[in-house]
């Protein structure tokens, strides 16, 4: 395995298996284009957000949408200095935090195009997004289809829909489900040095997308100070998601323990009957204000890892993200139109 060493006056080190990438979820856009004004019509009733989902009838709108709103295509790149600055204690996680970046729901997780227009096909089209990391959808009406199955074969496309499918709604639903889910993960934080580990485990995953559709949370990120998610839900108010392994119980533990906390807190614990939020900080602080005592719950198929979630909006968050629902009253306030229909 290729490991990269950097040393700061010792013989610490970091390597690729040291970092991992951390949940992260919020309302990407989709750019739709297509010369039918009805079907797009259609479309828009069946996608009511109208200021994630945008509609253009003329591919020089849409190209032009994309391009300026689309990210570079990117992976998980580290260079030298994000090394350099883990090894030399400069916190515990790095990369771009995308929570600060107040564009975020305004960038392209999805373009969904028609293959038959008359100025220019839908792989035409989609070969103009070169560089933008998109899913790309192809519709196809009674043309088109052989093509699409070679662009699919070519990798020219990502995935490929008949317009005559009595189920394509149903299906492209999915699918753009899909495209906002992998255009989100791939924007979130690196922890290092196995920091917060169990939140990129496929168990603990799967129980928070399952509490985030029972609870209507609208977008959610890590926070590397607290080791925590933070939440928010469709009208911004703000929850916070713990999940601990056997590791992170007896750390917490340990710290209660060595910091002369109360006896009573630590026993409940240790009998995982409570789950404290000690949020903005990772662990517990003398003297500092516990936020709220939550109920631990298990993560199925994750021995000995707990979980929980706890409303927390009217607390200090410290450092409090522009929220989508913030987001989208400052569209509505603006007058933005995300729909480019012309007849």
């Amino acid at each position: 395995m290729m490991q990269s060493r950097y040393f700061c006056g010792s013989t610490t080190l970091a390597t690729m298996s040291d970092f991992t990438r951390q949940p992260v979820s919020f309302p990407a856009s989709v750019a739709f284009l297509d010369d039918s004004v009805a079907f797009l019509s259609a479309l828009r009733s069946m996608f009511a957000d109208t200021h994630t989902h945008h509609f253009f009838s003329h591919p020089g709108q849409a190209l032009d949408f994309v391009m300026r709103n689309g990210y570079p295509a990117m992976g998980v790149r580290l260079a030298g200095r994000d090394f350099a600055a883990v090894d030399c204690g400069a916190g515990n996680a790095v990369g771009d935090d995308i929570m600060e970046d107040r564009n975020r729901f305004q960038s392209v997780a999805a373009v969904v195009v028609d293959y038959e227009m008359p100025e220019i096909d839908g792989l035409t089209f989609l070969s103009q997004l070169k560089g933008i990391d998109c899913t790309r959808i192809l519709l196809t009406g009674k043309a088109g289809a052989p093509e699409a199955v070679d662009a699919f074969n070519a990798g020219l496309i990502d995935y490929y829909l008949k317009k005559s499918d009595a189920e394509m709604i149903v299906k492209l639903r999915a699918l753009l489900g899909e495209a906002r889910r992998k255009h989100c993960m791939s924007r979130g934080l690196v922890s290092v040095h196995d920091t917060g580990a169990v939140y990129s485990r496929p168990e603990t995953i799967a129980v928070l997308e399952n509490l985030a559709r029972r609870e209507s949370i609208a977008e959610y990120y890590w926070r590397p100070d607290g080791n925590a998610i933070l939440t928010f839900g469709a009208a911004g108010e703000a929850g916070i998601f713990l999940a601990w392994d056997e590791t992170d119980w007896a750390l917490q533990c340990d710290v209660i323990a060595d910091e002369g906390g109360p006896r009573e807190l630590l026993d409940e614990m240790n009998a995982r009957r409570t789950m404290p939020v000690f949020w903005p900080h990772q662990a517990y602080r003398p003297g500092a204000q516990i936020v709220r005592y939550a109920l631990p719950h298990a993560i199925d198929g994750l021995a000995g890892a707990f979980y929980s979630w706890t409303r927390v909006d009217g607390v200090d968050l410290v450092s409090r993200p522009l929220t989508f629902a913030e987001w989208r009253l400052e569209q509505q306030l603006h007058g933005s139109d995300s729909c480019a229909v012309q007849p």
